[in-house]
């Protein structure tokens, strides 16, 4: 009788060990395939960011120069010079995304810092943040790319973090002469 007992309660505990295995493999694999997922997805905006076209981008936006909001308006607004428009939409776009991304968990800053780095994003935000801010209160758009400076934002801080200054060389630096 004892010897039937002690069957029994070595079958449950087989059975409920193996549950306790496929719960954990699960777990590992669901957990796996999310970082993969993120990782994916860091490396397709790596691709986007870091191409020759959106590297010409960044150095044009990063060279165009105003005195003021309204001086930026009469240079670069999407009626007077639609082309230009497009690529700073174009980019400022994929770093909106980015920063909700980011926002929203799917990828982390730690992914982004050091697959994408930090320079180029917060060298862009730094020269436009300004602009920006004065599109916000002219549009009456008070979330108008909130998720771009989110994600400087979480750069800075990071940056902080490693015991680097939160802000990059002056956003200008593609205009001056060496």
């Amino acid at each position: 009788m004892v010897d039937l007992v002690m069957l029994q309660v070595m079958r449950d505990l087989v059975a409920i060990f193996g549950v306790i295995a496929g719960f954990s493999y699960y777990v590992m694999v669901v957990r796996n395939a999310n970082k993969s997922r993120r990782t994916q997805v860091v490396l397709n905006l790596r691709s986007t960011l870091f191409n020759e076209e959106m590297n010409r981008n960044n150095i044009e936006l990063l060279s165009m120069q105003w005195e003021d909001f309204e001086d930026f308006q009469r240079k670069y607004d999407s009626t007077v010079d639609p082309d230009k428009f497009a690529r700073r939409w174009k980019t400022w776009s994929n770093y909106e995304g980015m920063g909700y991304l980011l926002h929203e968990g799917i990828i982390d800053i730690d992914m982004v810092y050091n697959l994408l780095g930090s320079f180029g994003i917060l060298q862009l935000w730094q020269k436009y943040e300004p602009i920006i801010m004065e599109q916000r209160r002219f549009y009456n758009e008070p979330h108008w790319f909130r998720w771009w400076e989110y994600l400087a934002s979480e750069i800075s801080k990071k940056r902080l973090e490693l015991g680097l200054p939160a802000r990059v060389t002056d956003p200008d630096v593609y205009t001056k002469e060496f």
